[in-house]
């Protein structure tokens, strides 16, 4: 398991440090709680061992930041570690809905016994969780394949099992209409159109290309994990094009199973590219509470224009 540790006192996270360790978990510390929340969002751990009283921004404030979160922050374990904690204050932290909370000097048997309890309740909830997509996917035509690991982090493997599911359904949903597919080179609202003659690339080698670009940004994110706006915005817009290329419908909601951010950064950052003129939103026409995400005309034409002459400098750069 990956544990983030925070506390002020070195001597206090070289204990937590060296017991755990022993049992095999990765340990991450900060001395702060500004240092701690940078750090569980750039690791997002399965727990969080924390101080109270700390500089900067005590634990209290820092596990209601983390539980205030609309990302995957606010489910993550959390246990209070303080030299000074009445029972009152144990009760109320737990009522608020933490997970324990140990007295210094703590019984370093009962922690790790504790701790490993914890990696017992994740791995049968993740085959749990695995266990019941297990049943979704398999009533899909399309063949799905998910390597639901307990510890990578349980929010991302659900996430990107569910994403998986999602697109099956809407390849399927696809077929299923007679849409036309990419094979048949056939143009998506003016995507494909945007070459002539040799320069043009079939519509396949253009979701290769969105492909390649939404796994590098997923990479950035593994180093970074404040991904930045610039950055959400074209994860959405490639998002969208490569649903469109494909021939299938991408809605507000598949965004938020998609993308690892909170609900309202990805509502302003769509909110933000219609007013460019980047994107449209409009009703299903079989569903109107579900609002379908498209590129407007005026940009996937200039997009077109954008990708097939970036996949023209690649294919210069290596032949």
């Amino acid at each position: 398991m990956k544990i983030v540790v925070i506390d002020d006192e070195s001597s206090i996270r070289s204990v937590i440090r060296e017991l755990l360790e022993i049992n095999g978990h990765d340990i991450f510390e900060a001395d702060n709680g500004n240092a701690g929340l940078e750090l569980i969002r750039a690791t997002l751990p399965d727990l969080i061992l924390c101080d109270i009283n700390m500089p900067e921004m005590n634990g209290d404030e820092l596990f209601d930041t983390l539980r205030a979160s609309e990302s995957e922050l606010n489910i993550i374990p959390f246990i209070f570690i303080s030299g000074d904690v009445t029972t009152n204050e144990l009760i109320k932290r737990l009522n608020k809905g933490a997970d324990n909370c140990f007295e210094k000097p703590f019984n370093l048997s009962l922690l790790a016994a504790h701790v490993n309890s914890h990696q017992s309740r994740v791995s049968r909830v993740s085959a749990y969780i695995n266990d019941k997509l297990d049943i979704i996917a398999d009533s899909l035509p399309a063949t799905i394949e998910h390597d639901f690991s307990s510890y990578t982090s349980l929010t991302l493997n659900t996430s990107g099992y569910v994403s998986a599911i999602v697109s099956a359904m809407h390849d399927y949903q696809t077929a299923e209409a007679g849409q036309p597919s990419p094979e048949n080179g056939s143009d998506i609202a003016g995507i494909g159109a945007s070459q002539s003659g040799s320069d043009q690339y079939t519509v396949s080698t253009e979701i290769s290309y969105i492909q390649y670009c939404l796994d590098r940004f997923n990479d950035r994110r593994k180093l970074v994990r404040s991904a930045n706006g610039e950055d959400l915005s074209w994860t959405l817009i490639f998002i969208v094009v490569h649903a469109q290329l494909q021939a299938a419908k991408i809605y507000v909601s598949d965004l938020y199973v998609s993308i690892p951010s909170a609900k309202s950064t990805i509502n302003a950052r769509i909110s933000s590219l219609i007013d460019d003129d980047v994107l449209a939103k409009v009703g299903d026409s079989t569903d109107g509470r579900r609002q379908q995400i498209l590129l407007t005309e005026r940009f996937s034409s200039e997009l077109m224009v954008h990708i097939d002459s970036s996949i023209k400098r690649i294919k210069k750069l290596v032949c």
